[in-house]
């Protein structure tokens, strides 16, 4: 056993035992019975059932990656990624093809070992939560929906950073870390208008008092918004969110239907402070400086 293999497993196993150690401790700091601090606050039964969902949530992340982990390290020691990479040659398409077919090949076996775990999540736990509002058909469009996509913007990104690779010399990272990072920002305005418009409908905001409260809010903030939407999140789940896309004078700020019908006014004013507080702390940033 080499050196290179046994650094690759060790990180696995490190990677895996956290993961373990975090879940544990989430676990451990969950409190069934409501504090009585928050008792005219929260319902004590909701509170309980958002207790239990994430215990069972978190019991199969942990379940998924017990599972996951050890079949990982078998492929690896097996020669799982040899074959792959022999399979891709064997089509003597030159590098980049073969980079290509070698990358889609893994990402194919990684999305079939993952999707019982998706199909369970989906349709067992969160069906049983009362969340679930994704019908097969959706799930299965979802998914057809994703590899096309991955192909079509993927396939030439992954291409140019392979290109790189062969012809940057000491300076590829760089140039490879460039085009990731160019990417990630030009996604934050094209993921809105071209991505997610494609499992999703974004509605305007129509005007009346929530757009007014809303945009007085901001304005009062001095933070600039582009526009205002709503998305059909009822499409997939009953759960509330809500979420910010592009920068500067480009942000839009889009409300999952969810949330609009179950929220007050005050409350989805609550709900846009909380998702500027993530532009205010630059967490969006730190996330992406992180990537």
């Amino acid at each position: 056993m080499n050196g290179y293999l046994i650094f690759i497993l060790a990180v696995i196993l490190t990677g895996y035992i956290l993961e373990v150690l975090v879940a544990v401790l989430n676990l451990q700091s969950l409190q069934p019975v409501l504090p009585e601090e928050f008792a005219d606050v929260f319902d004590k039964d909701k509170y309980a059932e958002s207790q239990k969902y994430t215990r069972t949530t978190t019991r199969f992340g942990l379940l998924q990656n017990s599972i996951m982990t050890p079949v990982t390290i078998l492929f690896i020691l097996l020669g799982g990624f040899n074959w792959v990479d022999n399979l891709a040659r064997s089509l003597e398409q030159g590098s980049i093809i073969t980079g290509l077919v070698f990358t889609g090949l893994l990402l194919l076996l990684s999305g079939l070992a993952g999707l019982p775990f998706s199909i369970y999540a989906t349709f067992v736990i969160e069906e049983r939560f009362g969340f679930n509002k994704t019908t097969v058909k959706t799930f299965i469009l979802d998914i057809f929906k994703s590899i096309i996509l991955g192909i079509v913007i993927g396939g030439p990104l992954l291409s140019l950073v392979l290109w790189f690779f062969e012809t940057g010399g000491g300076l590829a990272w760089l140039y490879c870390w460039l085009i990731v990072v160019s990417f990630i920002l030009v996604m934050q305005f094209l993921a809105p208008v071209v991505i997610m418009p494609l499992f999703n409908k974004f509605i305007p905001l129509e005007e009346g008092e929530l757009k007014d409260s809303i945009t007085d809010y901001a304005r009062s903030q001095g933070f600039k918004m582009k526009g205002i939407y709503t998305m059909d999140g009822s499409k997939r789940s009953t759960k509330l969110n809500a979420f910010f896309t592009g920068f500067g004078k480009f942000r839009r700020i889009v409300f999952f239907d969810t949330l609009m019908e179950k929220l007050s006014t005050n409350e989805i004013v609550a709900v846009l402070a909380h998702e500027m507080g993530h532009y205010k702390k630059k967490h969006i940033f730190k996330m992406m400086a992180a990537s």
